[in-house]
């Protein structure tokens, strides 16, 4: 078996268009500009599940800096998020860590969907539903009809045998609220 050498040969194509000369539209960016770009990239590339600018922690208010102006406050950030059109059906495992899952369909027992954001049912939920494994502590679960096996969101979970008995069948929802997670109907 011949292996192939990943090295550019001397006097190839590759080797003849590498440059060291900056790419010129560099040169038109500002320092600032570059700067905000790189950190920008960085924020995107390397999300850090134990610190997040746009969600306070769980347990803490958030905190203003009194010293600047209130102005108009920046636009929500996008939320990337997944779209399901079918049924989940059991042994299935849906894992969605960039964002919110929504799901035209029902979850069946024994399927699971995993998403660092907010999970949306428009059916009926008897799998298990984790939310928020990103580190959002306001990511929530909806669904239509609430049959789960287990609901989880950042980390705090509730199971069937811990949920009000008048829960089946109805709309829920289900957030963090302190230090403990609700669940409650949406009718």
């Amino acid at each position: 078996m011949k292996r192939s050498s990943t090295k550019p040969r001397r006097g190839s194509k590759k080797s003849r268009q590498v440059s060291s000369a900056p790419h010129p539209n560099l040169n038109a960016l500002s320092k600032r500009e570059l700067v905000a770009l790189l950190s920008e990239l960085q924020a995107q590339n390397n999300p850090s599940p134990e610190v997040s600018i746009d969600h306070p922690s769980c347990d803490e208010p958030a905190i203003r800096d009194a010293s600047r102006p209130t102005g108009a406050a920046p636009g929500p950030a996008q939320v990337p998020s997944l779209f399901i059109d079918q049924p989940v059906r059991s042994g299935q495992t849906i894992e969605f860590p960039a964002g919110d899952v929504t799901v035209i369909g029902s979850v069946g027992s024994g399927a699971e969907i995993v998403a660092g954001g907010s999970i949306h049912i428009y059916g009926a939920l008897r799998g298990r539903a984790l939310a928020g494994t990103a580190g959002d502590c306001t990511a929530r679960i909806l669904c239509r009809s609430f049959e789960a096996e287990l609901v989880a969101i950042n980390g705090r979970y509730r199971v069937a045998e811990n949920l009000d008995p008048g829960l089946p069948g109805r709309p829920v929802q289900a957030r963090l609220e302190g230090s403990g997670m609700t669940v409650a109907p949406l009718d």
